[in-house]
């Protein structure tokens, strides 16, 4: 899962954040895809918290997390 600033194309702006799902051994579509979207529900959470903290900062396609991000549970 894979949080990113919104640039002209299609999951092309620069990465803030991602987070591994498992891929379990007999996952279908719909299993697989539960998954993902509560790990990214909770990572859009995140995000948005470190945003609203003046964390998270951009100067060009870098991005830069502020250190207090680390004491974050994940």
């Amino acid at each position: 899962v894979t949080v990113h600033f919104v640039d002209g194309g299609m999951d092309t702006g620069p990465v803030i954040a991602q987070r591994a799902v498992e891929v379990r051994e007999g996952d279908d579509a719909a299993a697989l895809a539960e998954r993902i979207h509560e790990v990214e529900q909770k990572l859009y959470y995140e995000v948005v918290s470190w945003f609203a903290e003046g964390l998270v900062s951009l100067n060009g396609r870098h991005v830069t997390i502020a250190d207090k991000v680390q004491e974050v549970e994940h």
